[in-house]
């Protein structure tokens, strides 16, 4: 069992203005929605039945449509369909029913918030799709073993920078280009000219909703290489992730990808204590192939 994170690891330095904005501009909105947070909630506790958590998930259409759908998709049905929300729950089981409603929250908050300029919604939204894409290739690639909580993670990491856009639109885009080129300068730029970094930003309203450590997690750390982090194989993975997701947002291409120069590569090494330079360097041409033709089917 992982230990319990310390509070340390997830500190998020916010300025009460910066909140204050946000929370107003969002209005009515929230990150998970009464059942999900229930939900999610209810999936922590050992001695939870498929029933009870089925009769819960019912309440919210949206949520148990997503279940019953994904439950029935090739890879999780065998060709044996299924109509019961129990039944989706007890093959999905409740690891991938919490990553697919954190997800599925996400989306749907994504799509509702209100932000002055829309491209910046469509770049930001197909960077994370692309990150979270990216972190199942490599999951698979690299047989790491995680269980759908690496897309949910890929596609959250970047939440922070969206809540600037809405918060505070005109410095968000002094701070950040969106060019894709990131490094500790774009945290630095940030911290200047907003009072604090996406990173701390994103992981304190995320930790505000209720949402897993782990992610929480994924969101404080994901520029940070030295991190020490209870979840820091998952957090690695995302570094590595967004590295390649970088890259596409850059050069639209797989060509002249450098896999020595993926930091997360590294770190993610350390973690897992074995070497993966020499297997990623193999497989990273075809990591980047899939994870383009995915999101441009996207």
């Amino acid at each position: 069992m992982e230990n319990t994170i310390e509070t340390s690891t997830l500190s998020c330095k916010v300025p009460e203005a910066l909140k204050e904005t946000l929370l107003s501009n969002l209005g009515d909105l929230t990150m998970l929605p009464a059942v999900a947070t229930e939900a999610i909630a209810m999936t922590k506790n050992l001695d939870c039945e498929a029933d009870d958590f089925s009769e819960l998930v019912q309440k919210d259409v949206a949520l148990a449509s997503q279940i019953l759908s994904v439950a029935n998709c090739a890879i999780f049905s065998g060709g044996r369909p299924i109509s019961s929300l129990q039944q989706a729950v007890i093959r999905l089981g409740y690891k991938q029913c919490r990553n697919l409603i954190v997800s599925s929250s996400t989306a749907c908050l994504i799509k509702k918030m209100n932000l002055g300029d829309e491209w910046i919604r469509e770049v930001l939204w197909q960077h994370s799709f692309t990150t979270a894409t990216a972190c199942c290739s490599l999951n698979r690639a690299l047989e790491l073993g995680f269980d759908g909580d690496e897309f949910t993670a890929g596609l959250l990491h970047d939440f922070g920078r969206l809540l600037f856009a809405v918060a505070a639109n005109d410095e968000f885009q002094q701070a950040d280009s969106l060019a894709f080129f990131e490094n500790k300068s774009l945290l630095f730029e940030e911290e200047e000219i907003l009072g604090t970094d996406h990173c701390r930003f994103g992981a304190w309203f995320a930790k505000e909703a209720g949402l897993p450590d782990e992610l929480i997690e994924v969101i404080r750390h994901h520029h940070d290489t030295e991190a020490d982090a209870t979840h820091s194989r998952l957090v690695s993975l995302v570094i590595a992730a967004d590295h390649l997701a970088n890259h596409l947002q850059r050069k639209e291409s797989i060509s002249s990808y450098a896999p020595e120069s993926n930091p997360g590569m590294t770190q993610l090494s350390r973690h897992v204590g074995v070497d993966l330079s020499h297997q990623f360097a193999s497989v990273s041409d075809a990591v980047l192939l899939e994870v383009k033709e995915a999101s441009t089917i996207a």
